[in-house]
């Protein structure tokens, strides 16, 4: 069993334990629910950013097809003329909240509000250098608003041979307004960049840094690792879209990048501080933080709610595991824990254990009711530790069985405790109301005398050896257990364990102790006995065996074992041509009581086709006394069916004539107890002559059993007892010798 200080070092480390998977657990939580919000918050930028860069693109696209169908229509007119010019320039163009242009390559044109334009030689040679097929040029300071402009081109080639380009300009900062170029609340801004990182369009979000004129002024340093640089600076170069985060002087950034195909492969590239993501995230994830600490906070508090609670419990249920609820003292499963540690102290005095109970207390209870009956347990409880020494143990077992652990200095001390207990126990039974007397039987034990017993449970072991002595001998009302009693005990249990297959390896045989006539000293059948020729242990006595085999009723199996063998002796004689001999089988108290008795002994009479007359079943003349009418109506069945039935010891136990004129047996055996004092005792004499002579009256014939003299066999013979068996003429003899002297003799019944 574990001690309580045990217990808490594990429950300590195991809510350590549990604290620190309740930790890893919530933070792994955290950090999927942080990389959730993060990713949903950088896909809303995402999806942000393109769509900005789908509309920039549509707008240009939309734009430079009006410009090429705008072309399409110069060209088909006759000339290059100035008016012809500025009206469709104005047609087409104009109110569209940007500037449109028709430039020659010569580097004079008209714009659509009618003004003439000269570019510089600068603006000349730009203007030579312009791709065939039209496109976009980078945002440019106008020289005559003075504004940031993003323009649009594409070719016209007149009828006349001259060549010239359309162009429509947008203020860059009416673009940022008209496109949203600033994302997440204003939190975030854009730019427009090539695929270098060269930046061509920034927003006029006040992070928007002015001085930077490349992403890479922006990230480069600052902590960020140079293969994630060089890996974003792949991705604008292949025009992949994608997300980035790096590092600036003011803290981390997202950066959301998105290419423009139809836009000379620009990038849009969105930047938003991390921190404004994270922001929402970081509240959730503190709810999150929160919430975890109080379930954690709730689920110690339960813990320690339920410990607590726990712990009252396991006091009230080892106070009921432990305590007997009738009498409040020990229960047995106490006293054997308390017994072993007192045993085993190193400074122990003299132990005994004392196992007691009260005789036919059932009789307590149903003469005198129910709550008397636990009166008196609960007095007896009382009284078992007020008398005993100090350092004794009581506890009840069961019912009305006590066990004690008493200290004593001389086995006189023991006895004075079992015989004070008794008085005082009996003064309390007689001024109770229908004073009654009580009687105790206590089986003793001393730790001395316990043949090396090694606990308590050894000691009670012997204890009850010796209580059950006392119940099996009636005499005085204490027992002290000795090495003999095991011995017998041990003994027992060994025959218990051969009996099965000694009866399946015909170890039991048969002999038969012949029977004699008194007037004529003729065989007149015999008695068939049992005997055990173990082939390890030799010859045992029945008296060793037969009342245990009685007690686990093993003697039903034995019983109908040596009837059958005596039904097969028979019929090997009958068949044999020898003249049968009438043998009688005893038959034992249990096997009587048996439900099929009858039917089972009829039904082997009848397998082995014995004739009626040859079969005599003894019953002792306990079962008589015990249930007459039962056996009544067995005898008559058993008589019907060609049985003769006999009483057996007659005289060995409380005799009663009752049973004589009550019974319609055969015959009656004599117990030899009659017999063994007829010299000294003259009374003897006079019952047995009256006996015999009673018998006669009443149709039975009288059998002597255990008849040793020739003295007795001439009292018996004057007193016309009918026959004799003892030794005085035989011994019991093994069948085959009985079948030999059938034989050979001539003896005949």
């Amino acid at each position: 069993m574990i001690s309580p200080k045990k217990q808490n070092i594990f429950i300590a480390v195991a809510l350590a334990l549990l604290f620190t998977l309740f930790c890893a657990a919530s933070l792994n939580f955290m950090s999927f629910v942080q990389q959730s919000l993060w990713d949903n918050a950088v896909k809303h930028v995402m999806e942000s950013t393109a769509r900005a860069a789908n509309a920039l693109q549509r707008n240009a696209v939309k734009d430079l097809e009006l410009l090429r169908m705008l072309a399409q229509d110069l060209e088909q007119g006759m000339s290059s003329d100035e008016q012809r010019i500025i009206g469709k320039l104005q047609t087409h163009l104009s109110g569209t909240g940007s500037l449109a242009a028709l430039i020659f390559k010569d580097g004079t044109g008209y714009t659509d509000t009618g003004l003439a334009v000269t570019l510089t030689p600068e603006e000349r040679k730009l203007v030579q250098g312009l791709n065939k097929q039209g496109g976009m040029l980078p945002p440019y300071r106008n020289r005559g608003s003075g504004r940031r402009t993003l323009t649009i081109y594409t070719p016209v080639k007149f009828p006349d041979g001259r060549e010239a380009h359309l162009f429509k300009g947008y203020n860059v900062e009416s673009l940022y307004a008209a496109y949203a170029l600033s994302f997440y609340n204003n939190t975030g801004f854009a730019y427009v960049t090539l695929p270098g990182g060269e930046i061509i369009m920034r927003s006029l979000h006040p992070a928007s840094n002015k001085t930077f004129t490349s992403l890479f002024d922006i990230i480069n340093g600052n902590g960020n690792r140079p293969e994630v640089i060089e890996a974003f600076r792949d991705s604008l170069k292949n025009g992949k879209t994608g997300v980035a985060v790096f590092n600036d002087a003011d803290g981390e950034n997202v950066f959301c990048y998105v290419p423009m195909p139809d836009m000379e492969g620009w990038y849009l590239v969105s930047i938003i501080p991390n921190a404004v993501i994270m922001k929402e995230a970081n509240a959730i994830i503190l709810r999150t933080l929160l919430l975890c600490g109080l379930l954690f906070a709730g689920l110690l508090a339960v813990f320690f709610i339920y410990r607590r609670l726990k712990r009252g419990y396991q006091r009230e249920i080892r106070a009921l595991a432990f305590t007997d609820t009738l009498t409040g003292i020990r229960n047995f499963t106490k006293f054997k824990i308390d017994g072993d540690a007192l045993l085993q102290a190193p400074d122990a005095p003299h132990y005994a254990v004392l196992t007691l109970d009260i005789l036919n207390f059932q009789v307590v209870n149903e003469v005198l009711g129910y709550n008397i009956g636990d009166a008196l347990l609960q007095r007896l409880a009382l009284l078992l530790g007020e008398l005993a020494r100090p350092g004794a143990l009581t506890a009840r077992v069961n019912g009305d069985h006590f066990v004690v652990l008493l200290p004593y200095d001389k086995k006189q001390d023991l006895t004075a405790y079992c015989d004070a207990l008794l008085r005082a126990l009996n003064g309390y039974a007689r001024s109770q109301a229908g004073s009654y007397h009580i009687e105790l039987r206590t089986g003793i034990c001393c730790a001395e005398d316990g043949d090396a017993a090694t606990g308590i449970n050894d000691l009670l072991d012997r204890a009850n050896i010796a209580l059950k002595a006392i119940k099996a001998k009636g005499a005085q009302p204490w027992n002290f257990y000795d090495s003999g009693m095991r011995v017998r005990i041990l003994r027992e249990k060994e025959l218990e364990m051969r009996m099965g297959r000694a009866l399946r390896d015909g170890e039991f045989q048969i002999h038969i102790q012949p029977k004699y006539r008194l007037d004529s000293l003729e065989l007149a059948g015999g008695e068939a006995l049992v005997r055990w020729q173990s082939p390890d242990h030799g010859f045992l006595p029945p008296a060793e065996f037969i009342p245990l085999f009685e007690k686990n009723r093993f003697i039903i199996q034995l019983d109908q074992y040596v009837f059958t063998a005596v039904c097969r002796l028979l019929r090997q004689w009958l068949d044999a041509g020898v003249a049968p001999c009438p043998l009688a089988v005893n038959v034992s108290r249990v096997q009587f009581y048996t439900l099929d008795f009858v039917e089972t002994y009829i039904g082997i009479k009848k397998r082995y086709d014995i004739p009626d007359g040859l079969l005599e079943l003894e019953f002792t003349e306990s079962i008589f006394i015990e249930n007459v009418e039962l056996l009544r109506t067995a005898v008559q069945e058993l008589r019907q069916a060609g049985f003769s039935c006999a009483i057996d010891d007659f005289g060995a136990g409380y005799s009663s004539l009752n049973i004589l004129k009550d019974l319609p047996v055969d015959v009656l055996k004599l117990d030899g107890v009659f017999f063994r004092s007829l010299k000294s005792n003259g009374r003897d004499k006079v019952v047995i002559q009256n006996i015999v002579h009673m018998a006669g009256e009443l149709q039975m014939a009288t059998v002597a059993e255990g008849v040793e003299t020739l003295e007795q066999v001439n009292f018996l013979k004057d007193t016309n007892c009918d026959m004799v068996q003892g030794y005085v003429f035989a011994r019991p003899m093994p069948a085959e010798k009985f079948t030999e002297r059938l034989r050979n003799s001539g003896d005949t019944c």
